[in-house]
């Protein structure tokens, strides 16, 4: 299951945020362009990422990388946000490279499966927030 499918499901009974952070991979840095790492990870999680971004220097430009990640990875169905320059965000939940958390009404972080890509699974939240919206 993808998390544009999650949030299909669920938007109604939890609020998803998902924050584009720094590039991972800009070609004028980290470059995994078309390497055994990148694909690697493509048929490990299913998902597609654009390997021909630069790195933005501007939030402009930050925010145009990710309406078109929002676009090719969520059909421009879930709602997605844009760190700061700073990468405020980014440093408060330590989110490079990709992470998914949980949080429940309390603030408290209930899943962490850790670092991404590999604990980047959509699939494995399902079920923590089933069990979760059951004692609501």
């Amino acid at each position: 299951m993808r998390l544009k499918d999650l949030y299909e499901r669920y938007h109604d009974r939890v609020e998803f945020i998902v924050v584009y952070i720094k590039e991972a991979h800009p070609t004028d840095r980290w470059w995994l362009g078309r390497s055994r790492t990148q694909r690697l990870v493509n048929d490990l999680t299913g998902q597609r990422a654009r390997t021909d971004i630069k790195e933005p220097v501007t939030l402009a430009q930050r925010q145009r990388v990710a309406a078109s990640c929002q676009a090719n990875l969520f059909e421009g169905v879930v709602p997605l946000y844009v760190d700061a320059m700073d990468n405020r965000v980014a440093t408060l939940y330590t989110a490079r490279p990709t992470r998914i958390y949980f949080i429940d009404l309390e603030g408290r972080v209930i899943y962490n499966p850790g670092i991404g890509p590999f604990g980047f699974n959509p699939d494995h939240l399902e079920p923590v927030m089933e069990a979760y919206l059951s004692q609501l």
